[in-house]
């Protein structure tokens, strides 16, 4: 008999093939309770993965096992019996290897689980990769879930919400914490998930609970801090107090929570408020509802019957409470959304807000945004110093930090503060859109998909997402996938550009640039409109060959003052049209040359990392 089937019959003999069996059997069966029963109790995903690797490390041990003993009546006993016709030498040869596999199977296992359990780094594209490994919550960092209404009225439901997106707002400017921002800790309001599922997927370590009750003039408040790994209270704390001292009260509780989080760190950072008319305090309040509607709900007649209401209740709290920092910033930022002939209304609601708090960040970041609009190169670079030294850490601030370096075409510092926003921010559909925009700035369009497929999970029906899909699609030579989203962007409703756009893309990857170019003549000769603004045609010609061509257009949009600075030339136009004679000559003229000149100022003060 030889060695190899001497072998066998001594596997059969000890027992082995069945231990196997047995093994496979029950192991399998373990997995099943393990992955439907530990989830039930919110046992963290790590204890399944744990129990798994283990059990799989189990198999050769209990394999070595059978070989290595006897059953008997009276218990284990080592098996001294030698292979046939090998003697008690093979016999120790093989002692020496079963040893060698168990501690190989110990070894593989270990290292399996220090890798699994290693930190991961930060990645967001895309969150729902990351929310299956989260990465480390930063220190002291902290979500504010909306606060429970008890008035008993649903209607007050505005009110309750408000007390929680102000605290957010005062947490956030201490530099000293992390706080997520309002989008994402709301976005698990009335979904009843547990405390610790909340922390892993906002990347937080504590969260902030709360009820509200409000009696005509008095205000009722309970919070408490709880640490989400063990859900155990950190702080917790009631209030009564006159609704005339609620702004007094939200910078308390903040204090409270910073001191709690954060001991041996100055809290000065946390401005300091005084008393405010309850009635105008509900006015504010309902109109940030209003105006949160308008966000969530895209352009619809709905959303904007909400900005009307929301821009209507916002004039009467800054009339009546013009000190009101909050307000004025609230009704500069509303009316960006209203109409570009309001700049004068928007720059004196800013110019109240920034006079009483100049480290306001939602005044700073509209004061960026209204600065882009005007061309003010300057006051971009101003207000964005401002805003990265006071809360470039915070989502408003990494929002209009990004918004600062996408009108100098910084993509790649951009990207930190893109990044930034949607890490604070995970469920919001703005912060993934800019990701978005900022890969496909970068012509990085794979990473643009995963971003855009983020946005989209957040707003499935947003056109202007599904025509950077089509476009990275079709750049990345995925034809059919672009062609699917190009019959998505053909629904009724949705703006003829974006689909225009879209089919130029797919059929200049698909037919060529001959192609490509006689579509867009054809829509400029029966439908212009179709094909966007003078920037947008010239943008689509640039990629052709098309040089003249595309020069006539994005002169026509300069001169016409419709051409984005920040954007044109993306990174994806050809280098043949950007080295040509006439896009260097426009390059030249003043007005670009002051935009160059700012651009070099913002390189050098804004883009670097994140304090």
């Amino acid at each position: 008999m030889g060695a190899f089937d001497s072998l066998l019959v001594e596997l059969k003999r000890r027992h082995v093939y069945r231990v196997a069996v047995v093994y496979a059997a029950v192991g399998w069966l373990l997995v099943q309770v393990v992955t439907q029963v530990f989830p039930v109790f919110s046992f963290p995903t790590w204890t399944e993965q744990l129990a798994v690797i283990g059990l799989i490390g189990g198999f050769p041990i209990a394999l070595v096992l059978a070989w290595a003993y006897e059953l008997e009546p009276d218990g284990l006993h080592r098996d001294p019996s030698p292979l046939p016709e090998s003697g008690q030498k093979r016999n120790h040869r093989i002692d020496i290897a079963i040893g060698l596999l168990v501690t190989l199977s110990l070894a593989v296992t270990a290292v399996i689980w220090s890798l699994h359990r290693a930190p991961a780094k930060v990645s967001l594209l895309p969150a729902s990769t990351r929310m299956a490994t989260p990465i480390q919550a930063p220190p002291r960092s902290l979500a504010v879930l909306p606060f429970e209404n008890m008035s008993g009225d649903p209607k007050q439901k505005y009110f309750s919400e408000g007390i929680s997106t102000e605290l957010i707002g005062r947490l956030a400017r201490n530099s000293n914490l992390h706080v997520a921002a309002r989008t994402s800790s709301f976005f698990f309001e009335g979904k009843q998930q547990d405390i610790r599922v909340i922390a892993q997927k906002l990347n937080v370590r504590s969260v902030l609970e709360g009820s509200v009750q409000s009696d005509g003039g008095h205000v009722h408040i309970e919070v408490s801090l709880v640490n989400a790994a063990d859900g155990y209270q950190l702080w917790s704390q009631s209030y009564d107090r006159s609704l005339s001292d609620i702004l007094a009260v939200q910078s308390e509780i903040a204090q409270s929570i910073a001191q709690a989080l954060a001991p041996a760190l100055s809290d000065a950072q946390i401005p300091k408020s005084g008393q405010i008319d309850p009635a105008i305090y509900r006015d504010y309040l309902q109109g940030q509802s209003y105006f949160d509607q308008t966000l969530s709900e895209g352009q619809t007649p709905a959303s904007r019957d909400a900005l009307n209401r929301a821009v209507v209740l916002f004039r009467k709290v800054t009339a009546a409470a013009p000190d009101f920092a909050d307000g004025q910033a609230a009704l500069a930022n509303a009316l960006l959304y209203v109409d570009d002939a309001l700049d004068d209304q928007i720059n004196a609601a800013l110019g109240h807000a920034l006079s009483v708090d100049p480290q306001n960040p939602e005044a700073l970041k509209v004061a960026i945004d209204l600065a882009t609009r005007r061309r003010d190169w300057d006051g971009i670079i101003r207000n964005a110093l401002i805003l990265k030294r006071t809360a470039g850490h915070t989502a408003a601030g990494a929002e209009g930090m990004s918004d600062a370096l996408f009108a100098f075409s910084l993509f790649d510092a951009q990207a930190m503060y893109t990044r930034e926003w949607a890490q604070t921010d995970p469920f919001s559909y703005n912060a993934w859109a800019a990701v978005m925009n900022n890969y496909f700035a970068n012509a990085h369009f794979a990473d643009a998909l995963a971003a855009a497929s983020e946005a989209l999970a957040l707003h499935p029906d947003d056109p202007v997402t599904h025509q950077y899909q089509c476009v990275s699609f079709a750049s990345l030579d995925r034809i059919k996938e672009a062609t699917a989203v190009l019959d998505t962007l053909s629904t009724p409703g949705i703006p003829v550009p974006l689909h225009t756009h879209c089919k130029f893309f797919v059929l200049l990857h698909s037919a060529g640039p001959k192609a490509a170019i006689a579509f867009v003549d054809g829509v400029l000769a029966h439908h212009p409109d179709d094909a966007g603004t003078p920037g947008d045609v010239g943008f689509m010609l640039s990629h052709t060959g098309a040089i003249n061509q595309a020069m006539d257009w994005y002169e026509k949009a300069f001169n016409k003052n419709h051409w984005a600075f920040g954007f044109y030339p993306g990174k994806t136009a050809t280098q043949t049209f950007l080295d040509s004679p006439r896009w260097i000559a426009l390059t030249q003229r003043p007005e670009y040359q002051r935009w160059l000149a700012a651009r070099k100022r913002a390189q050098v003060e804004l883009a670097s990392a994140i304090p």
